[in-house]
């Protein structure tokens, strides 16, 4: 027993001798517990523990409410939904601007919000991609009449910096799409909605759970103008025609109800496709837009200005008579040339032809555009009267039509000149302004305006576009007409005016596209020079039908398209054509045959 335990000692020793040589089995007896060190130990376990319990009291009591709403924004989060904006339909309901449903997306790069398609955000889904999280539910706009109806109906477009600066945009975001141009711009407070949300729970890769709360938008107000989008196709397409055949740039037309105010046409040409720019598919064509050297966004009806030519005589005649410097029967002779000192003044008819037109009274003068009677009338009335009468009708102000960027021409005068050309006036500049030339300069909603005062037995009205605001059953805004000028003139005068408009367009005027035509009409043509180095001038053609009940009014411009009788009348008498015509398939026809070409020559 006793040598049993002896080996088993000795394989011990062996082993510790072995793996740990010169261990000294009796080394933990040299030890003791220290009190101290173990008083210390308990301290540092108490400490941290005692920072472990605040560090948890912070987290959880002190910024408990903090934390849970970090931890909720990582599983909760608040989707806005974009109100659709208001629709645009036209008089007669139909469709100018709709919404078509679409998402807007966040760029992470360019940090720019764009707008993609219902079909693109399914396949975003279906592939995973993790930018769907940051979709939000909006609209894109369309326009199905596209460049036809650009500069009334207008486009949308993203809010930027400067607008989100101003104060009248101070609740929108960026990204938000916003009115940019047309009765999107004007109107823009009414076609705009209200903003909705949701609030829906996320997993942990941020994909939607559930729906917690959610407020519907309330979309945007619809809007009817006062427009024909018929009447504004056939102006279209005449208008077209008619700039190709003669090789001029650009051309405008407005209509109006000269008893309202109310605007049924208005077309200014090259004009763009606002759903290239509002869909942002291309960047090359809307780059292409912006950069044309014709400026296809400018709105010639109403921003264009050009010098009237013989349109402005209608101005003329109203200032002249008003002076009581001449009368009716007032006759002035037409020898082909009017003497100024060494200057001489031409009419047009003695140019082209060389013949002369005799005694010329007012009603003649304004049937022959005669150039001789409207001298003489601005010798005898001076710059001064010709002035006042052009503001009093408008030219040289606004009209103050509900689109943006109307411009308001220019009526010079004394001051005037010596301010921007440091020159005084001379004799010859009344001669010139008197037949609508010189340095007078109009836009064609300006022309119509005084064709339609002359129609509407001298009253203007405010031009207007919108109809009504509003649903079918809740209408929050009905026209009502706003008239501009009224009783400044006496009624003989204006039916002495309308007499000598009438007489145009019948045998003898200088408007032979109408000598035919079925209904009487009342106009004015214009041949307007414009300083071009080709002597390309602007053709003119202001009227109103029919001529003793007027329905509508119509002003048509060509940009260096000739004269006014043979390029701009013939526009308008197709328009009136259609117009008139209960049957559109069946058009009403001309009474008589075509002018001849001896009748073509009297024509301005």
């Amino acid at each position: 027993m006793y040598h049993e335990k002896e080996k088993k000692l000795n394989r011990e020793i062996d082993w510790t001798d072995f793996l740990l040589p010169n261990f000294d089995s009796s080394f933990g007896n040299h030890f003791t517990k220290s009190p101290w060190r173990i008083a210390v130990f308990q301290v540092f376990c108490l400490i941290l523990f005692f920072i472990l319990f605040l560090r948890l009291f912070h987290l959880q009591i002190a910024e408990g409410k903090t934390n849970r709403d970090l931890a909720d924004g990582n599983r909760i989060q608040i989707k806005m939904i974009h109100a659709p904006r208001g629709v645009i339909f036209d008089r007669n309901g139909k469709i100018l601007a709709f919404n078509l449903p679409a998402f807007r997306l966040l760029d992470p790069q360019s940090k720019k919000f764009r707008l993609i398609s219902r079909e693109e955000s399914l396949a975003m889904e279906v592939k995973n991609d993790p930018r769907v999280v940051s979709l939000e539910i909006d609209n894109v706009r369309s326009y199905p009449m596209g460049e036809k109806l650009a500069h009334v109906v207008g486009y949308v477009g993203e809010v930027s910096g400067a607008q989100l600066n101003a104060l009248q945009f101070k609740n929108y975001r960026p990204g938000d799409m916003i009115g940019q141009s047309g009765i999107e711009a004007t109107y823009e407070e009414v076609l705009r909605g209200i903003d909705g949300g949701e609030i829906i729970e996320v997993d942990s890769s941020g994909r939607k759970i559930r729906t917690l709360r959610q407020i519907a938008p309330v979309p945007g107000q619809n809007i009817t103008l006062t427009l024909d989008a018929d009447l504004q196709d056939k102006i279209y397409e005449q208008l077209t025609q008619t700039i190709s055949k003669t090789g001029s740039c650009c051309g405008a037309a407005v209509a109006m109800d000269p008893n309202t105010g109310q605007v049924l046409a208005l077309l200014s040409l090259p004009s763009f496709d606002p759903n290239i720019i509002v869909q942002n598919i291309d960047d090359t064509a809307i780059s292409d837009i912006f950069s044309q050297s014709f400026s296809p966004l400018l709105n010639r009806v109403i921003a264009g200005t050009y010098p009237p030519g013989s349109t402005f005589k209608i101005v003329s005649a109203l200032a002249g008579l008003v002076s009581g410097k001449i009368k009716p029967d007032t006759v002035f002779e037409d020898n082909g040339v009017t003497f100024l000192g060494p200057y001489k003044f031409t009419n047009w008819y003695f140019n082209q032809y060389g013949k002369t037109e005799g005694l010329v009274n007012l009603n003649k003068a304004l049937q022959r555009s005669n150039d001789t009677y409207f001298y003489s009338v601005g010798r005898l009335i001076g710059e001064n009267a010709l002035e006042e009468w052009a503001k009093k009708l408008k030219l040289g102000g606004k009209l103050d039509i509900d689109l943006p960027g109307e411009e308001s021409g220019l009526i010079p005068n004394d001051t005037w000149k010596r301010k921007t050309l440091s020159q005084g006036w001379y004799p010859g500049d009344t001669l010139h302004m008197v037949i609508g030339q010189g340095f007078v300069l109009t836009t064609p909603l300006q022309i119509l305006g005084i064709t339609s005062f002359i129609a509407a037995n001298g009253v203007l009205y405010q031009p207007q576009l919108v109809l009504t605001t509003g649903s079918t059953e809740s209408k929050s805004f009905g026209f009502k007409p706003k008239i501009l000028i009224s009783k400044i003139v006496p009624q003989d005068t204006i039916k002495l005016i309308k007499e000598g408009l009438i007489l145009v367009p019948k045998t003898g005027g200088t408007a032979w596209p109408f000598f035919t035509f079925p209904i009487a009409t009342a106009g004015k043509t214009g041949t307007a020079e414009f300083g071009d180095s080709k002597d390309r001038t602007h053709a003119w053609y202001t009227s109103f039908v029919p001529a003793d009940e007027p329905k509508i009014a119509l002003t048509v411009l060509v940009e260096a398209g000739g004269e006014g009788s043979s390029i701009a009348a013939p526009i308008a008498k197709e328009v009136y054509r259609w117009y008139f015509s209960p049957d559109k398939s069946r058009l009403i026809q001309d009474i008589y045959i075509l002018a001849t070409e001896s009748a073509k020559a009297l024509g301005e």
